[in-house]
C-alpha cells in the first residue's frame, strides 16, 4: 500500500471514530386521563423537554397522540445519571375564568371569588375599574407542582417580620398550591364590606399628617421589633405615624393589622395601607402606607424608603388595599 492510500484510509478510520452518536426515541400513547405533567413524572423528564421533543406549543394534548418521552445517544448510555434537584420540577399554572354579565362589577366577581379587585386588574392588566357584559375575566391562578417525597414539616415563624430586600429576581417564597394561608387571606377578604366611600374632612386631615410624618422619617434604618425613630420595622412604622396622627391603633403585627384593624378598599386613596404576603412566610408579613402615583413607603431592609408597587418584587406578593376602621 503506498503513501497516499495509507493516508485515505487512515482518513476514512478517523472520521468513523468521530461521527455523531446515534440518537434512540421512546414513545408514549396518551392515554384517557393523561396529562404532560402525569407523563413527565412516569419517564422522568420535564414538561420542557416533551414540549422540546414534540414540537408542542402548548400543554394540550389528545388521546392516541404519540409522545416522544425520552431520546439516548449511545454516547450519553455510560454517563452516570444525575438527579434533576427537587427544586427544579416543572409547575403548571391553571387560571379559572368569569364572563361578565349584567349587574357584575369588579369588586362583586372578586367577592365571588375569594380574591381581590387587585389581583382581577392585575391579571388581566385592567387599568380601571371598568368591564362590559361577555368580557372573559381571570379570576384565580394556581401553580400546580408536585409535592416533594420527603417528611420535612413546615416551619413555623413568630414575631414581626423582616422584609426581603428589594432586588430584582430575589425569590424568599414561591408558593406552589393554594396554601392554608391563602384560604385564610382569600376567607378574611370575602367577609369584609368593601369600602367604596371617601374619609371625612377629619379622617383626611389625618391622612396629610401621617403622609407628611412619614416622609420626614425617610431613611430611618431598619430595625427588628423597632417602633422609635431609632429603628422601625414595618408594623412598629405603621403604629409609630397613624398614632402620631391621632389614629387609635395598638402596635400589632402586619398579619393581626391584616385580620383585625383593616377592611379592604375599593379605590385606595394616599394613606391607606397596602398588604404583602410571602416576603418570607406564606402568610400576610409586609405592609406599607399607600402615597399614591402607584407608589408606597415602608420599612424595607434599607430602612424607611418609597417603592413601586409595580416593580415585579411587591407586584408578585401584593395583596390588598385596606383602610384602618379608626378612619372615617
Amino acid at each position: 500500500m503506498n503513501k497516499k492510500w495509507r493516508i485515505l484510509v487512515a482518513g476514512a478510520v478517523l472520521a468513523t471514530a468521530i461521527v455523531a452518536p446515534t440518537v434512540e426515541a421512546s414513545t408514549y400513547t396518551v392515554q384517557k386521563g393523561d396529562t404532560l405533567t402525569k407523563i413527565a413524572k412516569a419517564h422522568n423528564t420535564t414538561i420542557q423537554q416533551l414540549r422540546q421533543w414534540n414540537s408542542l406549543k402548548t400543554d394540550s394534548i389528545f388521546i392516541q397522540q404519540k409522545l416522544v418521552v425520552s431520546k439516548v445517544s449511545n454516547e450519553e448510555v455510560s454517563k452516570p445519571t444525575v438527579p434533576v434537584p427537587p427544586n427544579l420540577v416543572e409547575t403548571s399554572e391553571k387560571t379559572t375564568t368569569h364572563k361578565v354579565v349584567k349587574g357584575d362589577a369588579l369588586a362583586k366577581i372578586a367577592k365571588q371569588y375569594n380574591t381581590t379587585v387587585a389581583n382581577i386588574k392585575l391579571w388581566n392588566a385592567l387599568k380601571s375599574n371598568n368591564i362590559y357584559i361577555g368580557q372573559s375575566l381571570i379570576v384565580a391562578k394556581t401553580t400546580v407542582k408536585p409535592k416533594p417525597n420527603d417528611n420535612k414539616e413546615e416551619s413555623q415563624v413568630t414575631g414581626e417580620e423582616i422584609p426581603a430586600a428589594e432586588v430584582e429576581g430575589v425569590v424568599d417564597f414561591v408558593p406552589t398550591e393554594i396554601s392554608e394561608a391563602d384560604k385564610v387571606i382569600a376567607s378574611q377578604l370575602a367577609s369584609e364590606q368593601i369600602i367604596t366611600y371617601v374619609p371625612t374632612t377629619t379622617g383626611q386631615a389625618k391622612y396629610n399628617n401621617v403622609i407628611t410624618l412619614a416622609k420626614e422619617l425617610i431613611g430611618i434604618p431598619y430595625a427588628y421589633a423597632g417602633n422609635t425613630v431609632a429603628g422601625f420595622d414595618c408594623s412598629g412604622f405603621i403604629n409609630y405615624v397613624y398614632a402620631a396622627s391621632d389614629v387609635k391603633i395598638l402596635r400589632k403585627s402586619s398579619l393581626n393589622y391584616f385580620l383585625q384593624d383593616t377592611t379592604q378598599v375599593q379605590d385606595p386613596l394616599p394613606g391607606d395601607i397596602v398588604f404583602f404576603k410571602n416576603t418570607y412566610i406564606p402568610n400576610i408579613s409586609h405592609m406599607g402606607i399607600y402615597i399614591g402615583n402607584n407608589e408606597f413607603i415602608h420599612a424595607g431592609t434599607r430602612g424607611i424608603e418609597i417603592s413601586k408597587l409595580d416593580y415585579s418584587y411587591w407586584a408578585e406578593r401584593f395583596v390588598a388595599f385596606k383602610r384602618f376602621n379608626e378612619i372615617r
